[in-house]
């Protein structure tokens, strides 16, 4: 399942269907939806004509460790 951020500027709170059912994003609320269902371009623009922003949340990237030579 894809995770979302989710900018609803909208004037009104709207649902967003996830596993189990639905979240409500309240009004000039941002959120990231870690279980989210896959949307479609078409729902995606959608929510984008009625002010609700979704683009694909980021994932962490792994933490650059650094690692030293030992010369012997």
């Amino acid at each position: 399942m894809p995770a979302y951020e989710v900018q609803n500027k909208s004037p009104r709170d709207k649902a967003i269907r996830v596993f189990g059912g639905t979240d409500i994003v309240k009004s000039g609320a941002s959120v990231v939806l870690e279980n989210a269902l896959e949307l479609s371009e078409d729902q995606i623009k959608d929510f984008a004509d009625m002010g609700v922003i979704i683009t694909l949340a980021g994932k962490a990237k792994p933490a650059k460790t650094q690692s030293k030579i030992i010369k012997g």
